[in-house]
């Protein structure tokens, strides 16, 4: 067997075992600050990259295949109550870490975590304001892309048809599956759907046009008579239970796109 196939396997079958074919990595080679690829990543794809086990550590390395020298990844330094700990992009808390020896060596402060190969792929802590190349991924692979910002359901909207399609239609459980998935990843406790809610005519649609057949509301969401006294209702789902509930439309959330008009 060759060496190349070797190589194309054997990252195949780690890709498998570790995601289950529904992850992709995109390395972004603009120099930014932390910050700023933080943002990018979160507009673009998902996030800044997580790594939380040894395994997603292999896959990664076996993606990038010695082709990045000094990337961002979505690890930064949270200091609370005189404590320092790491904390990922996405709010989780870092308990796998895959250091360079003598890492992390910087003073505390604002520091964040880059992937150095010198010459083998280990972290190393630098001033989150230096511009480097860094690393995002797509989760699931999926037409719907979660947007980490916080906005109202109206500025949501225009966001999603100004950069994608529009808010996410959810009219088959298929799609339902698609949007837990994504919602998985949120910072906020309810995240947007395209569904809305008016008051003249007293009945929930989606704004793409889809009629509402398929439903998941929460325990005493969507299927009473809505209190319109503090404005019209929007639809969203929540990142626990993963059901729908009725909210005031000016609550600021994350939100998903479609991607895709095939939905």
């Amino acid at each position: 067997m060759s060496s190349a196939l070797y190589l194309i396997l054997l990252f195949s079958a780690l890709w498998t075992l570790s995601f289950c074919g529904t992850r992709q990595f995109h390395v972004v080679n603009e120099n930014k600050n932390w910050t700023d690829a933080q943002k990018y990543c979160r507009e673009k794809y998902t996030d800044l990259v997580t790594i939380k086990s040894q395994e997603e550590m292999n896959v990664l390395i076996a993606f990038l295949n010695g082709t990045a020298d000094l990337s961002w990844i979505g690890l930064r330094q949270n200091i609370q109550q005189n404590t320092t700990s790491w904390i990922w992009s996405d709010g989780s808390n870092s308990t796998y870490t895959y250091w360079k020896t003598g890492e992390p060596d910087n003073p505390v402060g604002d520091n964040c975590v880059t992937l150095w190969r010198s010459p083998e792929y280990t972290w190393n802590d630098a001033g989150c304001k230096w511009s480097n190349p860094f690393i995002c991924y797509k989760a699931h692979g999926l037409p719907l892309i979660l947007i980490k910002e916080e906005k109202t359901w109206w500025e949501a909207l225009r966001y999603c048809r100004e950069n994608h399609v529009d808010l996410v239609s959810v009219h088959t459980e298929k799609i339902q599956h698609w949007v837990e998935t994504e919602i998985d990843y949120g910072s906020t406790a309810n995240v947007w759907m395209g569904l809305r809610h008016t008051c003249a005519q007293k009945f929930w649609f989606w704004v793409s046009g889809s009629t509402i057949c398929y439903q998941n509301w929460a325990p005493g969401n969507g299927t009473g008579v809505e209190d319109c006294s503090g404005g019209e209702r929007s639809g969203a789902v929540q990142s626990g239970s993963k059901k729908w509930v009725s909210l005031p439309e000016n609550q600021r959330l994350n939100f998903i796109c479609t991607t895709s008009e095939e939905l």
